[in-house]
Protein backbone atom coordinates (compact mmCIF):
# COMPACT_ATOMS: atom_id res chain seq x y z
CA UNK A 1 0.00 0.00 0.00
CA UNK A 2 1.41 3.38 -0.99
CA UNK A 3 1.68 5.87 1.85
CA UNK A 4 0.54 9.39 1.02
CA UNK A 5 2.40 12.47 2.35
CA UNK A 6 -0.46 13.08 4.78
CA UNK A 7 -0.26 9.49 6.07
CA UNK A 8 3.52 9.79 6.42
CA UNK A 9 3.26 13.06 8.37
CA UNK A 10 0.60 11.54 10.63
CA UNK A 11 2.78 8.46 11.26
CA UNK A 12 5.79 10.63 12.12
CA UNK A 13 3.68 12.74 14.48
CA UNK A 14 2.34 9.59 16.15
CA UNK A 15 5.87 8.27 16.66
CA UNK A 16 6.93 11.57 18.21
CA UNK A 17 3.96 11.48 20.57
CA UNK A 18 4.74 7.90 21.56
CA UNK A 19 8.40 8.75 22.15
CA UNK A 20 7.42 11.71 24.32
CA UNK A 21 5.05 9.59 26.37
CA UNK A 22 7.70 6.89 26.85
CA UNK A 23 10.20 9.54 27.97
CA UNK A 24 7.76 11.05 30.45
CA UNK A 25 6.82 7.66 31.89
CA UNK A 26 10.45 6.57 32.29
CA UNK A 27 11.65 9.79 33.91
CA UNK A 28 8.64 10.21 36.21
CA UNK A 29 8.73 6.62 37.46
CA UNK A 30 12.50 6.68 37.96
CA UNK A 31 12.44 10.04 39.75
CA UNK A 32 9.57 9.01 42.00
CA UNK A 33 11.19 5.77 43.12
CA UNK A 34 14.64 7.35 43.50
CA UNK A 35 13.29 10.21 45.60
CA UNK A 36 11.52 7.72 47.82
CA UNK A 37 14.73 5.78 48.29
CA UNK A 38 16.73 8.96 48.87
CA UNK A 39 14.45 10.41 51.51
CA UNK A 40 14.18 7.04 53.27
CA UNK A 41 17.95 6.59 53.23
CA UNK A 42 18.51 10.12 54.57
CA UNK A 43 16.08 9.54 57.44
CA UNK A 44 17.63 6.20 58.31
CA UNK A 45 21.21 7.45 58.16
CA UNK A 46 20.42 10.54 60.19
CA UNK A 47 18.74 8.48 62.88
CA UNK A 48 21.53 5.92 63.06
CA UNK A 49 24.28 8.54 63.23
CA UNK A 50 22.49 10.72 65.77
CA UNK A 51 21.88 7.78 68.11
CA UNK A 52 25.05 5.73 67.81
CA UNK A 53 27.69 8.30 66.86
CA UNK A 54 27.88 10.46 69.96
CA UNK A 55 30.24 13.05 68.51
CA UNK A 56 27.54 14.08 65.98
CA UNK A 57 25.64 16.68 67.96
CA UNK A 58 23.44 17.57 65.00
CA UNK A 59 22.65 14.98 62.32
CA UNK A 60 23.07 16.52 58.80
CA UNK A 61 19.56 15.53 57.59
CA UNK A 62 18.99 18.36 55.13
CA UNK A 63 22.48 18.01 53.71
CA UNK A 64 21.81 14.37 53.01
CA UNK A 65 18.44 15.23 51.46
CA UNK A 66 20.16 17.76 49.21
CA UNK A 67 22.81 15.22 48.18
CA UNK A 68 20.16 12.63 47.35
CA UNK A 69 18.11 15.16 45.37
CA UNK A 70 21.21 16.03 43.39
CA UNK A 71 21.74 12.32 42.73
CA UNK A 72 18.16 11.93 41.51
CA UNK A 73 18.53 14.96 39.24
CA UNK A 74 21.75 13.53 37.79
CA UNK A 75 20.16 10.09 37.34
CA UNK A 76 17.11 11.44 35.54
CA UNK A 77 19.12 13.97 33.58
CA UNK A 78 21.47 11.27 32.31
CA UNK A 79 18.56 9.06 31.24
CA UNK A 80 17.07 11.99 29.36
CA UNK A 81 20.41 12.99 27.82
CA UNK A 82 21.21 9.53 26.44
CA UNK A 83 17.54 9.13 25.35
CA UNK A 84 17.07 5.92 27.28
CA UNK A 85 13.36 5.95 26.42
CA UNK A 86 14.29 4.86 22.88
CA UNK A 87 15.72 1.59 24.18
CA UNK A 88 14.12 -1.48 22.63
CA UNK A 89 16.39 -4.35 23.66
CA UNK A 90 17.15 -5.63 27.16
CA UNK A 91 20.89 -5.00 26.79
CA UNK A 92 20.25 -1.42 25.68
CA UNK A 93 17.97 -0.81 28.65
CA UNK A 94 20.39 -2.33 31.18
CA UNK A 95 23.33 -0.38 29.75
CA UNK A 96 21.42 2.91 29.90
CA UNK A 97 20.28 2.29 33.48
CA UNK A 98 23.76 1.32 34.72
CA UNK A 99 25.34 4.36 33.10
CA UNK A 100 22.76 6.71 34.58
CA UNK A 101 23.01 5.00 37.98
CA UNK A 102 26.82 5.42 37.96
CA UNK A 103 26.46 9.12 37.18
CA UNK A 104 23.86 9.50 39.92
CA UNK A 105 25.96 7.65 42.53
CA UNK A 106 29.03 9.73 41.71
CA UNK A 107 27.04 12.93 41.93
CA UNK A 108 25.60 11.86 45.27
CA UNK A 109 28.98 11.15 46.79
CA UNK A 110 30.46 14.35 45.41
CA UNK A 111 27.55 16.36 46.85
CA UNK A 112 28.08 14.72 50.24
CA UNK A 113 31.72 15.79 50.26
CA UNK A 114 30.92 19.32 49.12
CA UNK A 115 28.14 19.73 51.69
CA UNK A 116 30.45 18.57 54.47
CA UNK A 117 28.63 15.41 55.38
CA UNK A 118 32.03 13.69 55.36
CA UNK A 119 35.18 15.59 56.24
CA UNK A 120 37.83 13.07 55.39
CA UNK A 121 35.92 9.91 54.47
CA UNK A 122 37.68 6.60 54.68
CA UNK A 123 37.82 4.32 51.67
CA UNK A 124 35.22 1.97 53.12
CA UNK A 125 32.80 4.88 53.66
CA UNK A 126 33.32 6.10 50.12
CA UNK A 127 32.80 2.63 48.68
CA UNK A 128 29.65 2.10 50.77
CA UNK A 129 28.13 5.42 49.66
CA UNK A 130 28.99 4.82 46.02
CA UNK A 131 27.62 1.27 46.11
CA UNK A 132 24.41 2.31 47.86
CA UNK A 133 23.96 5.14 45.38
CA UNK A 134 24.57 2.77 42.48
CA UNK A 135 22.03 0.28 43.82
CA UNK A 136 19.47 3.03 44.42
CA UNK A 137 19.92 4.38 40.90
CA UNK A 138 19.85 0.95 39.27
CA UNK A 139 16.70 -0.19 41.05
CA UNK A 140 14.97 3.11 40.34
CA UNK A 141 16.00 3.05 36.70
CA UNK A 142 14.87 -0.55 36.22
CA UNK A 143 11.47 0.23 37.76
CA UNK A 144 11.21 3.23 35.44
CA UNK A 145 12.08 1.03 32.47
CA UNK A 146 9.48 -1.52 33.56
CA UNK A 147 6.83 1.19 33.79
CA UNK A 148 7.77 2.47 30.34
CA UNK A 149 7.74 -0.98 28.74
CA UNK A 150 4.42 -1.82 30.41
CA UNK A 151 2.82 1.36 29.11
CA UNK A 152 4.31 0.75 25.67
CA UNK A 153 2.91 -2.79 25.58
CA UNK A 154 -0.51 -1.58 26.75
CA UNK A 155 -0.51 1.07 24.04
CA UNK A 156 0.26 -1.53 21.40
CA UNK A 157 -2.51 -3.81 22.69
CA UNK A 158 -5.02 -0.96 22.59
CA UNK A 159 -4.01 -0.07 19.05
CA UNK A 160 -4.15 -3.68 17.94
CA UNK A 161 -7.63 -4.00 19.42
CA UNK A 162 -8.64 -0.79 17.65
CA UNK A 163 -7.27 -2.09 14.35
CA UNK A 164 -9.14 -5.36 14.82
CA UNK A 165 -12.34 -3.47 15.59
CA UNK A 166 -11.89 -1.37 12.44
CA UNK A 167 -11.23 -4.47 10.36
CA UNK A 168 -14.33 -6.14 11.78
CA UNK A 169 -16.41 -3.05 11.07
CA UNK A 170 -15.13 -2.88 7.50
CA UNK A 171 -15.83 -6.59 7.04
CA UNK A 172 -19.36 -6.23 8.43
CA UNK A 173 -20.04 -3.29 6.12
CA UNK A 174 -18.75 -5.28 3.16
CA UNK A 175 -20.95 -8.23 4.11
CA UNK A 176 -23.94 -5.91 4.45
CA UNK A 177 -23.37 -4.48 1.00
CA UNK A 178 -22.92 -7.94 -0.47
CA UNK A 179 -26.08 -9.15 1.30
CA UNK A 180 -28.06 -6.24 -0.13
CA UNK A 181 -26.66 -6.87 -3.61
CA UNK A 182 -27.51 -10.57 -3.51
CA UNK A 183 -30.95 -9.96 -2.05
CA UNK A 184 -31.77 -7.37 -4.70
CA UNK A 185 -30.48 -9.59 -7.49
CA UNK A 186 -32.42 -12.65 -6.30
CA UNK A 187 -35.55 -10.60 -5.67
CA UNK A 188 -35.36 -9.08 -9.15
CA UNK A 189 -34.77 -12.53 -10.60
CA UNK A 190 -37.80 -13.94 -8.83
CA UNK A 191 -39.99 -10.99 -9.70
CA UNK A 192 -38.76 -10.72 -13.26
CA UNK A 193 -37.37 -13.86 -14.84
CA UNK A 194 -39.19 -16.54 -12.86
CA UNK A 195 -42.52 -14.73 -12.85
CA UNK A 196 -42.25 -14.06 -16.58
CA UNK A 197 -41.65 -17.75 -17.24
CA UNK A 198 -44.65 -18.64 -15.10
CA UNK A 199 -46.75 -16.19 -17.09
CA UNK A 200 -45.59 -17.82 -20.36
CA UNK A 201 -46.40 -21.27 -19.01
CA UNK A 202 -49.84 -20.02 -17.95
CA UNK A 203 -50.43 -18.59 -21.42
CA UNK A 204 -49.45 -21.89 -22.99
CA UNK A 205 -51.86 -23.76 -20.74
CA UNK A 206 -54.59 -21.24 -21.57
CA UNK A 207 -54.05 -21.93 -25.26
CA UNK A 208 -54.54 -25.64 -24.61
CA UNK A 209 -57.85 -24.95 -22.89
CA UNK A 210 -59.00 -22.77 -25.80
CA UNK A 211 -58.69 -25.52 -28.38
CA UNK A 212 -61.86 -26.63 -30.07
CA UNK A 213 -62.94 -29.50 -32.26
CA UNK A 214 -60.75 -32.53 -32.55
CA UNK A 215 -57.85 -30.83 -30.72
CA UNK A 216 -59.99 -29.98 -27.70
CA UNK A 217 -59.00 -31.56 -24.42
CA UNK A 218 -61.24 -34.12 -22.81
CA UNK A 219 -62.93 -33.24 -19.56
CA UNK A 220 -60.38 -34.97 -17.34
CA UNK A 221 -57.44 -33.28 -19.05
CA UNK A 222 -59.21 -29.92 -18.95
CA UNK A 223 -59.74 -30.31 -15.21
CA UNK A 224 -56.07 -31.18 -14.70
CA UNK A 225 -54.87 -28.20 -16.75
CA UNK A 226 -57.18 -25.81 -14.91
CA UNK A 227 -55.84 -27.12 -11.59
CA UNK A 228 -52.26 -26.59 -12.80
CA UNK A 229 -53.12 -23.03 -13.87
CA UNK A 230 -54.63 -22.31 -10.48
CA UNK A 231 -51.56 -23.65 -8.66
CA UNK A 232 -49.20 -21.69 -10.88
CA UNK A 233 -51.23 -18.54 -10.34
CA UNK A 234 -51.13 -19.07 -6.58
CA UNK A 235 -47.40 -19.74 -6.69
CA UNK A 236 -46.83 -16.61 -8.75
CA UNK A 237 -48.99 -14.38 -6.57
CA UNK A 238 -48.06 -15.77 -3.17
CA UNK A 239 -44.81 -17.68 -3.20
CA UNK A 240 -42.79 -15.76 -5.81
CA UNK A 241 -43.98 -12.27 -4.91
CA UNK A 242 -43.83 -12.85 -1.17
CA UNK A 243 -40.38 -14.40 -1.42
CA UNK A 244 -39.26 -11.44 -3.50
CA UNK A 245 -40.60 -9.04 -0.87
CA UNK A 246 -38.94 -10.98 1.93
CA UNK A 247 -35.60 -10.85 0.19
CA UNK A 248 -35.86 -7.16 -0.68
CA UNK A 249 -38.89 -5.30 0.72
CA UNK A 250 -40.93 -3.05 -1.53
CA UNK A 251 -40.12 0.66 -1.42
CA UNK A 252 -36.98 0.10 0.64
CA UNK A 253 -35.09 2.48 -1.63
CA UNK A 254 -37.63 5.20 -0.81
CA UNK A 255 -37.04 4.89 2.92
CA UNK A 256 -37.71 2.87 6.05
CA UNK A 257 -41.17 4.31 6.69
CA UNK A 258 -42.51 3.57 3.17
CA UNK A 259 -41.12 0.04 3.37
CA UNK A 260 -42.81 -0.55 6.73
CA UNK A 261 -46.10 0.88 5.48
CA UNK A 262 -45.95 -1.62 2.62
CA UNK A 263 -45.16 -4.43 5.05
CA UNK A 264 -48.01 -3.54 7.42
CA UNK A 265 -50.36 -3.21 4.46
CA UNK A 266 -49.98 -6.92 3.73
CA UNK A 267 -51.13 -7.99 7.21
CA UNK A 268 -54.65 -9.52 7.28
CA UNK A 269 -57.37 -6.88 7.60
CA UNK A 270 -58.58 -8.48 10.83
CA UNK A 271 -55.43 -7.24 12.56
CA UNK A 272 -55.32 -3.50 13.30
CA UNK A 273 -51.92 -1.91 12.65
CA UNK A 274 -50.33 1.30 13.87
CA UNK A 275 -47.02 2.85 12.86
CA UNK A 276 -45.64 5.49 15.24
CA UNK A 277 -42.64 7.40 13.87
CA UNK A 278 -40.83 10.15 15.78
CA UNK A 279 -39.76 13.38 14.10
CA UNK A 280 -36.11 12.37 14.56
CA UNK A 281 -36.65 9.19 12.54
CA UNK A 282 -38.52 11.10 9.83
CA UNK A 283 -35.59 13.48 9.54
CA UNK A 284 -33.12 10.59 9.27
CA UNK A 285 -35.37 8.77 6.79
CA UNK A 286 -35.97 11.76 4.53
CA UNK A 287 -35.18 10.55 0.97
CA UNK A 288 -33.71 13.94 0.07
CA UNK A 289 -31.32 14.39 2.98
CA UNK A 290 -31.69 11.31 5.17
CA UNK A 291 -28.74 9.44 6.64
CA UNK A 292 -30.20 5.96 7.12
CA UNK A 293 -28.32 3.50 4.93
CA UNK A 294 -30.05 0.78 2.97
CA UNK A 295 -28.50 -1.87 5.25
CA UNK A 296 -29.85 -0.10 8.35
CA UNK A 297 -33.32 0.13 6.79
CA UNK A 298 -33.23 -3.53 5.80
CA UNK A 299 -32.22 -4.61 9.30
CA UNK A 300 -35.00 -2.49 10.86
CA UNK A 301 -37.54 -4.04 8.45
CA UNK A 302 -36.29 -7.50 9.44
CA UNK A 303 -36.98 -6.68 13.11
CA UNK A 304 -40.56 -5.65 12.29
CA UNK A 305 -41.05 -8.75 10.12
CA UNK A 306 -39.85 -10.96 12.97
CA UNK A 307 -42.18 -9.25 15.44
CA UNK A 308 -45.16 -9.61 13.11
CA UNK A 309 -44.31 -13.24 12.31
CA UNK A 310 -44.13 -14.12 16.02
CA UNK A 311 -47.41 -12.28 16.66
CA UNK A 312 -49.27 -14.12 13.89
CA UNK A 313 -47.74 -17.45 14.82
CA UNK A 314 -48.65 -17.30 18.51
CA UNK A 315 -51.75 -15.07 18.24
CA UNK A 316 -53.64 -14.20 16.35
CA UNK A 317 -53.41 -10.66 17.77
CA UNK A 318 -56.08 -8.00 17.52
CA UNK A 319 -53.51 -5.28 16.86
CA UNK A 320 -49.85 -4.74 16.07
CA UNK A 321 -48.08 -1.51 16.97
CA UNK A 322 -44.70 -0.52 15.51
CA UNK A 323 -42.69 2.30 17.12
CA UNK A 324 -39.63 3.99 15.62
CA UNK A 325 -37.52 6.43 17.60
CA UNK A 326 -33.94 7.70 17.91
CA UNK A 327 -32.00 8.25 21.14
CA UNK A 328 -28.25 8.71 21.64
CA UNK A 329 -27.50 7.75 18.04
CA UNK A 330 -29.47 4.52 18.45
CA UNK A 331 -32.45 3.63 16.27
CA UNK A 332 -35.07 1.97 18.45
CA UNK A 333 -37.51 -0.37 16.70
CA UNK A 334 -40.33 -1.70 18.84
CA UNK A 335 -43.05 -4.16 17.81
CA UNK A 336 -45.96 -4.72 20.22
CA UNK A 337 -48.93 -7.06 19.88
CA UNK A 338 -51.93 -7.90 22.04
CA UNK A 339 -52.12 -11.60 21.24
CA UNK A 340 -51.42 -14.50 23.55
CA UNK A 341 -49.17 -13.53 26.47
CA UNK A 342 -45.57 -14.47 25.72
CA UNK A 343 -44.05 -16.78 28.33
CA UNK A 344 -40.23 -16.95 28.03
CA UNK A 345 -40.07 -20.05 30.24
CA UNK A 346 -42.35 -22.16 28.06
CA UNK A 347 -41.69 -20.59 24.66
CA UNK A 348 -37.93 -20.75 24.81
CA UNK A 349 -35.91 -18.61 22.41
CA UNK A 350 -37.44 -18.68 18.91
CA UNK A 351 -34.79 -19.61 16.36
CA UNK A 352 -35.67 -16.72 14.05
CA UNK A 353 -35.41 -14.22 16.89
CA UNK A 354 -32.11 -15.75 18.04
CA UNK A 355 -30.64 -15.49 14.55
CA UNK A 356 -31.83 -11.90 14.27
CA UNK A 357 -30.27 -11.11 17.64
CA UNK A 358 -26.96 -12.53 16.43
CA UNK A 359 -27.22 -10.46 13.26
CA UNK A 360 -27.80 -7.31 15.30
CA UNK A 361 -24.89 -8.04 17.62
CA UNK A 362 -22.53 -8.05 14.62
CA UNK A 363 -23.20 -4.34 14.11
CA UNK A 364 -23.17 -3.50 17.81
CA UNK A 365 -26.94 -3.68 18.30
CA UNK A 366 -29.11 -5.77 20.57
CA UNK A 367 -32.53 -7.42 20.58
CA UNK A 368 -34.94 -8.10 23.43
CA UNK A 369 -38.13 -10.21 23.38
CA UNK A 370 -40.28 -9.75 26.46
CA UNK A 371 -43.92 -10.35 27.48
CA UNK A 372 -46.40 -7.50 27.44
CA UNK A 373 -47.94 -6.05 30.60
CA UNK A 374 -50.97 -8.37 30.50
CA UNK A 375 -50.97 -9.93 27.04
CA UNK A 376 -48.96 -10.22 23.86
CA UNK A 377 -45.24 -9.59 23.50
CA UNK A 378 -42.77 -6.77 22.92
CA UNK A 379 -39.87 -7.12 20.51
CA UNK A 380 -37.38 -4.27 20.89
CA UNK A 381 -34.23 -3.68 18.90
CA UNK A 382 -31.55 -1.01 19.18
CA UNK A 383 -29.42 -0.36 16.10
CA UNK A 384 -26.38 1.96 16.23
CA UNK A 385 -26.63 4.52 13.43
CA UNK A 386 -23.65 4.68 11.17
CA UNK A 387 -22.29 1.49 12.79
CA UNK A 388 -21.34 3.50 15.85
CA UNK A 389 -20.73 1.81 19.18
CA UNK A 390 -23.65 0.87 21.32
Amino acid sequence: MTMTPTDSAAAVAARHRDSGRDRTTLLRATAGVALGYGIGAALQATYVYSVYVTEWAVAPFWSRIAANVAAVAALVGCLALIQAHRARTLAWMLGAVLLAATVGASTRYGAQVVLGIYDQPQGSVRDAELLSGLLMGTISGLIGMWAMVSRRAMRERIRAATRDAVHIEVAVKALEQEEIRVRRAVAEGLHGTLQSKLVLVDARLASLLSRRGEEALDEESRTSVEWIRAELDAAREIDVREMSRLLYPDRLELGLVPALRGLLGRIPASVATQLVVSDAVRALDDPASGSLTVSERLLAVRVVEEGITNALKHGPPGSVRVVLDVSDRLLHVGVENDGELYDPASAGDPSGTARLGTRLSLVGGRLELSPGSDKGAHLDAWLPLGNGPL
